[in-house]
């Protein structure tokens, strides 16, 4: 390859010394046509005296940014004893336009000057001014008319002669380029890109007399692999691979493995910040629960099939679509393809849940007897029994087997039924989310042996969470289940009402319901704000004995280096390597920043978890919104059509085929497309800052291998992008 780019940079180098000698001589004799075409030169050569003696003239092209300056110039150093007559340059005839227009816009666009000066030193000093402002001098003494028609028509010839060679050779340039250079462009780009990337890492190796020490991150999974391509590929030095202890104090890169389905959650998480290496990766629940908050914002049967259709059909085709170059907005989507299809189907799934199809409420029981169309209302809901309030239907009412009953179509309470049911709901899902944040939390911290945030982390704040909103929680499932009966005086049987008055009047509930689970509640505040900060300062006290001094006589690099004796009292050789890579940094310990930072922690948790549940609300707020802007259009478009007086034979036909064109076109663009990016936005917040900031770290170093494949690629698309 590299014998193949030096012929070929060779024998284009001679092409384009050839080019640019040609086109400066080409330049050149333009420069003389122009002067010898010029009006001021002709002027003065048929002017009285100027073949006389004591007469001179000098004549070229100048820029023509710079003729006012050399005007003035000319006459200080003159004195006045020269005149000059400018003109400006033609423009350029056809014949010469494919060389022309390969010059800046400041080599074609100059002025003609004709400098006539008297006797003495006038004429040098014009000449010295001319040539230090980059003017080209093509005369420097007067001809006759003759004589400048001679020229003129001499410096014509050379151009046009000039301008056939030069085009002729930018075809052989563009000849060998094509059938040199292109075939092998993207072969040479790679090659590149992979020298450059060995030199790269080769920069790093540790070169000593006799041996060369490389140390780098692989998964344990490729050792093996990394020691036999070793061995093979070691026949002239013996190559040895030493698994290194890796340090307390050393957070190794974070490396998962994954395919085109998992590849969008994860990208999905590392979005907000890598794993901390060991810790639990979130996109394993991310998989479930993202879709499942996308459908419960989005539930509509009639918009999750169009989304799941689209997904499908790009992963049917999605070989082929992936060979072809996509948009930046189709390829992000196309890359989220499986993502839209859980998406979708998990749409499909609360909208039979929610009984929305397009604005519509499938009919799925034959229960309409306990509907007044009269009242548009249920009569007997909620009914008396005896003296007990029950919500419900007091007869032998057989509700259906999935989703809410189709009877509430009509009813002038919908609105409040699906505000009661999809409100509770969100608030279940979100404190159960939380809740799994915080389980999720003490495996992280079990694994990493951190005991103190299990005893005064996560226990304080599960029993916070669990008093507080896990009890308004059991109160909603109570609700569901059974007919809840006034405790007090006034009692009406709010759940709102009764999370108000445990906080602002504990005890109002009963001692058990109220005051102990408030005083639970309170009581765990001290546990997380106290002990932590405490054990901290307890354990810097005593691991700062265990480092020696810091000695700059002896080691100014690396103070404090652990290093693992054997039972002999030798060092271990991976033991002294590790110590010399990785060395163990000076002791940090601020008890004011510490106690700080418990105490801010212990307050945004117990804000943040009335703020986080109060948050996943919006899981029932956008659920409405879009089941009224689906009902809306329906009515507003579909229905009012259908509606209209002379909606009957070819005009109803018109009138149906432009509604339907109308109601198509919102449905795609507003509630396919717009409410389809905001419940993914709004789904994408609640797994980022209430789900994650209970456990997850994110403050991880994601693993880049040496892959030259990942690197042409990114080369592609730097030339891409600069195009």
């Amino acid at each position: 390859m590299e014998e193949d780019v030096d012929v070929a940079t060779l024998e284009l180098g001679k092409l384009t010394e050839n080019i640019d000698t040609l086109e400066a001589r080409w330049l050149y004799s333009y420069s003389v046509w122009q002067t010898m075409e010029s009006d001021a030169l002709k002027g003065a050569s048929r002017s009285t005296g100027v073949e006389g003696e004591g007469l001179g003239v000098i004549a070229g092209t100048i820029c023509s940014s710079k003729i006012l300056q050399f005007r003035r110039l000319a006459h200080r150093a003159t004195r006045g004893y020269a005149t000059l007559v400018m003109n400006e340059w033609e423009s350029p005839k056809n014949e010469f336009l494919p060389v022309a227009s390969s010059f800046k816009s400041e080599d074609m666009t100059r002025h003609v000057f004709v400098g006539v000066f008297g006797a003495g030193n006038a004429g040098v000093r014009l000449k010295k001014l001319a040539e230090s402002m980059d003017a080209t001098i093509v005369l420097e003494k007067g001809l006759t008319p003759e004589d400048l028609e001679a020229k003129s028509r001499e410096e014509h010839v050379a151009i046009q002669d000039l301008t056939k060679l030069i085009v002729e050779a930018k075809d052989s340039f563009r000849r060998l380029l094509y059938n040199t250079v292109v075939p092998k462009y993207n072969y040479w780009r790679e090659a590149a890109v992979v020298h450059k990337t060995v030199a790269h890492a080769m920069n790093k190796v540790q070169l000593q007399p006799y041996t060369a020490l490389g140390v780098g991150w692989v998964p344990t999974s490729k050792l093996p692999l990394i020691r036999d391509k070793l061995g093979a590929g070691s026949s002239r030095a013996e190559s040895i691979v030493i698994e290194l202890a890796i340090p307390p104090h050393v957070s190794p890169p974070t490396y998962f493995e994954t395919d085109d389905f998992t590849g969008v959650f994860q990208g999905i998480v590392d979005s907000y910040g890598v794993p901390r290496y060991k810790e639990i990766n979130p996109t394993v629940f991310t998989i479930v629960t993202f879709p499942w908050m996308f459908g419960m914002m989005y539930g509509d049967v009639g918009h999750g099939l169009i989304i799941t259709f689209v997904a499908a059909i790009m992963i049917l085709f999605q070989k082929k679509l992936s060979e072809s170059r996509l948009n930046e907005m189709v390829a992000m989507v196309f890359g989220a393809r499986y993502l839209l299809l859980l998406m979708g189907l998990f749409g499909i799934y609360f909208g039979f849940l929610y009984n929305d199809t397009f604005g519509f409420m499938l009919d799925t029981s034959d229960q309409s007897v306990f509907f007044d169309n009269a009242t548009k209302d249920f009569p007997n809901f909620p009914h008396r029994t005896g003296d007990k309030v029950a919500y419900g239907f007091p007869h032998t009412y057989t509700p259906p087997l999935f989703g809410i009953d189709s009877q509430w179509a009509g009813a002038t309470r919908k609105i409040e039924m699906y505000n009661s049911f999809k409100m509770k709901n969100a608030v279940i899902v979100g404190v159960l989310q939380m809740m799994l944040g915080l389980i999720l939390q003490l495996y992280n911290s079990r694994y990493f042996g951190d005991w103190k945030h299990i005893y005064f982390g996560f226990i304080p704040e599960v029993v916070f969470l669990t008093c507080t909103f896990g009890y308004m929680c059991s109160q909603i499932i109570l609700k569901w289940l059974w007919v809840l009966e006034p405790r007090y005086d006034g009692d009406d049987i709010s759940i709102l009402k009764r999370m108000v008055d445990f906080f602002l009047q504990p005890g109002s509930g009963g001692w058990y319901e109220g005051l102990l689970l408030f005083v639970a509640a309170v009581c765990v505040f001290p546990f997380m704000l106290i002990p932590i900060p405490y054990i901290e300062w307890k354990y810097n006290n005593k691991t700062a004995s265990q480092y020696s001094e810091y000695d700059e006589e002896n080691n100014d690099t690396n103070p404090l280096v652990p290093v693992e004796m054997t039972s002999t009292g030798a060092a271990d050789d991976s033991s002294i390597i590790t110590a010399q890579l990785f060395p163990v940094p000076p002791p940090h310990f601020d008890m004011q920043e510490v106690v700080i930072k418990q105490v801010i922690h212990s307050i945004e948790y117990v804000l943040g978890s009335v703020s986080n549940t109060a948050s996943y609300l919006r899981l029932w707020a956008l659920s409405l919104a879009h089941a009224q802007l689906s009902e809306v259009f329906l009515e507003q478009i579909i229905m009012e059509a259908l509606h209209q007086k002379g909606c009957v034979g070819f005009t109803g036909y018109i009138m149906m085929f432009a509604a339907f064109a109308v109601w198509l076109s919102v449905t795609l663009g507003v509630l396919i497309g717009m409410e389809a990016l905001s419940a993914f936005l709004h789904a994408l917040r609640l797994h980022w800052v209430e789900f994650q900031n209970k456990f997850y770290f994110a403050d991880g170093v994601a693993f880049h291998p040496l892959d030259f494949g990942r690197m042409v690629e990114e080369e592609v698309e730097s030339d891409d992008i600069e195009e």
